[in-house]
């Protein structure tokens, strides 16, 4: 919870749950885990609903809250009244409202728009004036011990709304987003802009792409001292922490005779690996690159099964290798060893390491690989599949 995958699958759910209730003869919305429903039947009728809506859940594998036949109801930040037809804004108890501080090292663009920000929010959320001053006290509070000297002002919904309904062609715009500091005094944005105005002249052929129209500067927040503070505790905490030795002193090596492929490390995982093949007779040696998100020993035994199964001949470039030397009856070794280690698919970076270490020696060190096909370079990454919904939970 509280991550972007966590929400994307929470609105899943919810969709799936809503096109469950859709027969109910009721409306109803759910936002993420909350939901809300409006019927205008009789107190036994809802009642039946809301046990067909438990019923529908249960089914589900779902335990679900409900509360019924409410003429008022709060929902998000919103408390609405059915039998006044007015809404106003709603705020858990003992939830103190916390803005940024007016002399804080942010962007000057967000400290100005903070109070705006928060008198628009809550002018919509009120139906009128008096709702608006009977809600905004806490907010006023806040706004006042963060350093503004902003009054919040109800606005009718026609001062908000003000822009025009003109419909503009959105440009296509690359962002640059340097850490915004007070310490800084240069003024970076323009600096930037007037490098894109040198880089990329009017008669430059990239002008269409990379101009003031399409390149656009946006300060970032850096951190703030209390994550800094709390960063540098939590690494000097685990360096001086005592070591588990039930966890680190884990096998490296379940090989029952002194057999390893790997000297005793075949049980490494997220490594890249080098097979060089050499001819008993001439001496001649031909090498492969792989990788493995596993222990390599996994790796080793399909390596074993490709190399004794006829049907399995083409499963990889090394097995290929070793079935046209069979072919010819020539003799040759195997030897292995581990090249490096890197980490596989990250969802946060949406990168693989391991895919990447192993493209770099292909191209960049070729002596290393001369049996590795060129076409492994386009293959995507495999890694991947494993965080998709559809890997989880296959149809």
């Amino acid at each position: 919870m509280g991550s972007y995958d966590g929400a994307e699958t929470c609105e899943l759910v919810g969709l799936y749950i809503l096109s469950q209730l859709q027969n109910l003869g009721i409306s109803i919305g759910i936002y993420r885990d909350d939901g809300l429903a409006a019927c205008n039947k009789k107190p036994s009728e809802v009642e039946k609903i809301k046990k067909n809506i438990c019923k529908i859940f249960r089914e589900n594998g779902l335990r679900i809250t409900i509360e019924a036949n409410l003429a008022t109801v709060d929902f998000l930040d919103i408390t609405m009244n059915l039998k006044s037809a007015s809404y106003k804004p709603y705020m858990k108890p003992n939830n103190t409202p916390l803005y940024i501080n007016k002399n804080s090292n942010h962007p000057p663009n967000i400290i100005k728009n903070i109070p705006s920000s928060i008198n628009r929010r809550l002018s919509a959320i009120s139906s009128n004036n008096n709702n608006f001053k009977q809600s905004t006290a806490p907010y006023q509070e806040a706004l006042t011990k963060s350093g503004y000297q902003h009054e919040l002002k109800y606005k009718i919904e026609e001062q908000i709304n003000n822009k025009s309904n003109s419909k503009t062609r959105k440009r296509k715009t690359i962002w640059y987003n340097p850490p915004y500091s007070q310490n800084v005094t240069t003024n970076i944005g323009k600096t930037f802009l007037k490098i894109i105005d040198k880089c990329f002249p009017p008669q430059h052929k990239l002008h269409k792409i990379i101009n003031r129209n399409n390149v656009k500067i946006s300060y970032c927040c850096m951190s703030n001292i209390k994550n800094i503070i709390a960063k540098h505790n939590k690494n000097l905490i685990n360096k001086n922490a005592p070591h588990d030795t039930s966890t680190h002193n884990t096998k490296t090596c379940n090989c029952r005779k002194n057999n390893c492929p790997l000297a005793g490390n075949c049980l490494q995982k997220e490594i890249i690996y080098q097979a060089t093949v050499t001819i008993e007779d001439t001496n001649k040696s031909d090498t492969y690159i792989g990788l493995t998100a596993t222990d390599f020993k996994t790796r080793y035994r399909n390596h074993i099964s490709s190399f004794n199964n006829k049907k399995l001949r083409n499963s990889t470039a090394l097995s290929k290798h070793i079935w046209n030397l069979k072919d010819r009856n020539i003799t040759y070794n195997i030897t292995w060893k581990t090249i490096t280690k890197s980490k596989q698919y990250s969802t946060t970076t949406h990168t693989c390491n391991l895919c990447l270490k192993e493209k770099f020696y292909i191209i960049c060190k070729p002596e290393m690989a001369t049996l590795n096909n060129r076409n492994e370079l386009s293959t995507e990454c495999p890694h991947k599949k494993k965080f998709l919904l559809a890997y989880q939970y296959p149809t």
